[in-house]
């Protein structure tokens, strides 16, 4: 018996908990991809190598029954590496000119461009028309492409107005950042779990290295579930939604009108992760990770929940700003009291948690400025107390 979209879409849900239980705080970016999947639109995930980007994708992609095509971009790379070469057989038996896509992009369901800024105009020109259309010109065809989402990842977002039209391309943001000290001990127990499983999965005989733990979404449930999403009732959010970008606009957050008509659809995709054809304001915080300039996600969040949304903390862990602000009060002010080196170093210790949940308020740069200033006077008192050990 066919399950109703509201029941689908909690078995979906309930699966991606199976994805978020093998990394650490990355919560965030699998309910992201997940949206962008059933919204049929693009993600940008912000943030430095070496936090299980690529290797959280592989792992989401398991669910659908897909593989992402992936690849790193530089300023050196050929537009025949990501869409295909040229076909000499085709061309010298025939004189057409025809682009091989098999295993490239063109015929990814997911794919996944690290560095996604740093391609050359012809490849971002052709990626225009990709993401747009889904169509792709191999000499006089135009080819259907099966992609359901781009997920672009880069370090950072550049300030070129030249890349303003492609960046707006991925409707759904987040960021990630190296987990927080108290998580290191999970990221190196989970980690170590992953590692002797791939190193079984090398030296099996078996050539299936889908996870076992994971049930995949057929492709005819998530097709079944992409319909539903227009079939979402959104009568009952829509005139918070548009107070919410009144406001937006009032303070001057870059909102365009592409991204607040294309937000309705991730409000509908959430309604059906939650099991429901009908939209609630609850659905309305899924508005913090459909940014454009990250310095604004922090007002944005604010709005958001002004207008009476729930909004979680960004990442696990993170606080409201007015904590961080007082707990760097009492660190300033142990240190005045502070006697030994022993004290400092906590107290460093300390400041420096301060910073990294700073890392998810991007846009409190005066708190962020102070936490900096309060570390710089913590490493001159400890040289102070003992100058031969704290010189550098």
């Amino acid at each position: 018996m066919k399950r109703t979209p509201e029941k689908l879409g909690k078995a979906f849900a309930g699966r991606l908990d199976d994805v978020k239980d093998m990394f650490v705080d990355r919560g965030d970016v699998v309910d992201v991809l997940a949206l962008g999947v059933l919204s049929r639109e693009h993600v940008l995930v912000v943030g430095p190598p070496g936090t299980a980007k690529s290797r959280l994708l592989e792992r989401f992609c398991r669910l659908l029954e897909t593989k992402p095509f992936s690849y790193l971009l530089t300023r050196f790379t050929e537009p025949a590496e990501i869409f295909g070469s040229i076909d000499v057989k085709e061309f010298q038996d025939n004189s057409v000119y025809k682009i091989n896509t098999a295993g490239m992009l063109p015929e990814a369901r997911i794919a996944h461009l690290d560095e996604v800024f740093r391609g050359s105009s012809a490849i971002l020109n052709t990626l225009l028309s990709l993401i747009n259309e889904r169509t792709f010109h191999t000499g006089q065809t135009v080819l259907r492409s099966p992609l359901i989402s781009l997920v672009g990842s880069a370090n950072e977002i550049p300030n070129d107005p030249e890349l303003e039209a492609f960046s707006d391309r991925f409707l759904l943001r987040c960021t990630v950042q190296y987990v927080g000290d108290d998580d290191l001990d999970d990221v190196l127990t989970q980690g170590w779990k992953d590692e002797q499983n791939r190193i079984k999965a090398d030296v099996s005989s078996d050539d299936d290295r889908w996870d076992r733990e994971l049930v995949p979404l057929q492709p005819a449930e998530l097709a079944d579930l992409q319909q539903a999403v227009g079939k979402v009732e959104l009568a009952p959010v829509r005139a918070t939604y548009t107070k919410i970008l009144r406001s937006l606009r009032a303070e001057g957050v870059t909102f365009s009108d592409r991204r607040a008509v294309k937000a309705q659809k991730v409000f509908a995709a959430s309604a059906l992760l939650r099991g429901r054809m009908t939209a609630d304001e609850s659905d309305l915080a899924r508005l913090v990770h459909l940014w454009t300039d990250l310095s604004d996600e922090s007002t944005l969040r604010r709005i958001v929940a002004d207008h009476g949304v729930p909004v979680e903390a960004p990442g696990s862990g993170a606080r409201d700003p007015v904590l961080i602000k007082i707990d760097l009060r009492s660190i300033a002010r142990l240190r005045e009291q502070a006697t030994t080196g022993a004290e400092l170093q906590k107290l460093a210790q300390d400041n420096k948690r301060l910073a990294h949940e700073l890392r998810q308020h991007p846009g409190e740069a005066d708190l962020i400025k102070a936490v900096e200033q309060e570390q710089i006077a913590l490493i001159t008192k400890l040289r102070e107390l003992d100058p031969e050990r704290w010189l550098s």
